[in-house]
């Protein structure tokens, strides 16, 4: 074949490409970071959310969806369609001078599939699946532009995490005033408006909001000044701001008239810090500043009771898909299949999820139970989830003592509050459920969390002071883990200060027992 007809016949294949582009729905997720529950007022919180309630009345309300217990597990298994097991990425990724891992470079994931399919793609805000090296990047994974932070947590006003800028546009250091959920809608709001009229989009905008370390403006924060508690208004405010921007990115849809083509998905990455572990409290002692809310349900974040992974959430395609609430089961896993269906991408036979394709049910209303979907993240406790037509067991295993799991299982449709243990009245569904929970094969390429490590490096110990370059600039030395003598040293004092009422309880008594002992001995 001569250059000229090889010239015609590629650029025959870019056009067919660019033409059933065109008719592919637009794609906008919008998550949230540990907004819980109880935190949108449709579900009765205090806090005023009038934007996310009419997105739940204007779309369907997922009122069974489910995302695992902490945020880096969430965003890999919406990315990837994996469970927690199969993509490796089982806790929170730590600062990349503490750890220096990332999502598994070799997994396609969704950027790169709507890419392929002809789509322009975008991320706006937090990545937190890889920093310390380039392939980990979201523009080496799919993205064509990527603007926000890369790690966990971020001050909002000064984008610091760790004691370093963490502000970036495309993967280069971003000096920018401004508060960071304002930012990261701005920029979804000059994608929509700056949009490839050639292509459609698929924009994933990651709120940071309302993570901890928990700060608002100062006229969201007045709104609030009926409440007593100072943490509760700021928690209030952040919220309410977030809901605000949240508005103004569906605005933008509506303004540029892409509502009738435009799938919007919304969710939290898991349920809001509540009633968090004491260890964790310690490691990362900004967390006692969240008043995040599960509206009654049990656990909280990085835990796998309903508390824990049960989030807001819905998706809306107007003419498509509107004015509904559904019961169906929605794992983070499935959201991958279910666009692409919803899209008309079609997939290889080499692409395996553990997610399902839902696409047909949340157009028809018919409900498919869940069978064996599992959920789960590993940081001091181990916890899973794994769902089965009604029934749910959970499990907990503390990761830094050699102890066996310990189970429960529910019936999550009579019992959403998690009152009744049912393992002994249900013994063969227990026991069948408790084999699938226990045979993974468990991939895991971050590791257990060593807690004195977290102590002295982690995300949460420099907060708000910047005392480094940028973290995209790469000036930093890898702090390794302490000696195992030290970290056990460092532990003891962790406990210390996380048990530190109980153990002045136990000492009192044990003092009052002596005493009491003594003056018997004397009479």
């Amino acid at each position: 074949m001569g250059a000229k007809n090889m010239h015609y016949l590629l650029f025959f294949i870019l056009f067919s490409i660019n033409l059933m582009a065109v008719d592919k729905p637009n794609v906008v997720i919008i998550l949230t970071d540990d907004l819980g529950w109880g935190d949108v007022s449709y579900h009765g919180s205090h806090i005023p959310t009038p934007n996310i309630d009419k997105l739940a009345t204007d779309g369907m309300e997922l009122n069974r969806f489910y995302s695992n217990p902490v945020c880096s597990p969430t965003r890999a298994s919406l990315l990837t369609g994996l469970h927690i097991f199969n993509h490796g990425v089982v806790r929170p990724f730590m600062n990349p001078a503490a750890e220096q891992t990332g999502m598994p470079p070799e997994l396609k994931i969704m950027p790169q599939y709507f890419k392929e399919a002809g789509y322009q793609t975008a991320l706006s805000g937090k990545w937190h699946l890889g920093t310390a090296k380039e392939e980990f990047w979201p523009t080496n994974r799919g993205f064509e532009t990527s603007y926000g932070h890369m790690t966990g947590g971020i001050g909002y006003f000064d984008h610091t995490a760790a004691g370093r800028l963490d502000w970036h546009r495309n993967e280069s250091t971003l000096r920018e005033e401004g508060y960071s959920t304002e930012l990261i809608a701005n920029e979804a709001i000059n994608i929509i408006k700056n949009k490839d009229q050639s292509r459609p989009l698929f924009l994933y905008v990651a709120f940071n909001a309302p993570h901890t370390p928990i700060e608002a403006p100062l006229q969201n924060i007045e709104k609030f000044s009926y409440l007593e508690d100072k943490s509760d208004r700021v928690y209030a405010a952040n919220v309410n701001a977030l809901d605000n921007e949240i508005g103004r990115i569906i605005k933008a849809i509506e303004a540029e008239g892409l509502l009738e083509e435009t799938i919007i998905l919304f969710f939290s990455d898991n349920g809001p810090v509540f009633d968090i572990d004491p260890i964790v409290k310690v490691i990362a002692p900004n967390l006692i500043d969240a008043r995040g809310s599960t509206a009654g349900l049990r656990g909280s974040k990085s835990s796998a009771l309903e508390g824990g992974i049960r989030v807001p959430a819905v998706i809306w395609w107007k003419g498509i898909i509107e004015n509904k609430k559904s019961d169906q089961f929605f794992f983070v896993q499935d959201v991958l299949p279910t666009l692409l269906t919803a899209a008309d991408i079609k997939t290889s036979n080499s692409d395996k999820f553990d997610g399902e394709d839902k696409w047909s049910n949340l157009l028809t209303g018919n409900i498919v139970p869940p069978k064996n979907a599992f959920i789960g993240a590993r940081i001091i406790s181990d916890e899973r989830a794994l769902f089965n037509d009604q029934w749910k067991l959970y499990s907990i295993k503390p990761v830094l003592v050699p102890v066996s799991p310990s189970y429960k299982l529910f019936n999550i449709i009579e019992d959403p509050f998690e009152k009744n243990n049912l393992a002994e009245e249900e013994p063969e569904i227990f026991e069948a459920m408790k084999k699938t929970i226990t045979s993974y094969n468990e991939r895991d390429v971050v590791g257990n969390i060593n807690p004195a490590h977290a102590y002295l490096h982690g995300d949460d110990r420099q907060g708000g002071v910047e005392l480094g370059s940028p973290w995209m600039d790469g000036d930093y030395e890898l702090n390794n883990p302490p000696t195992a003598v030290t970290s056990f040293f460092i532990f003891l004092w962790i406990l210390i200060q996380a048990f530190k009422y109980q153990l002045a309880a136990a000492f009192l008594f044990f003092v009052l027992i002596f005493y009491a002992f003594k003056k018997l001995r004397r009479q």
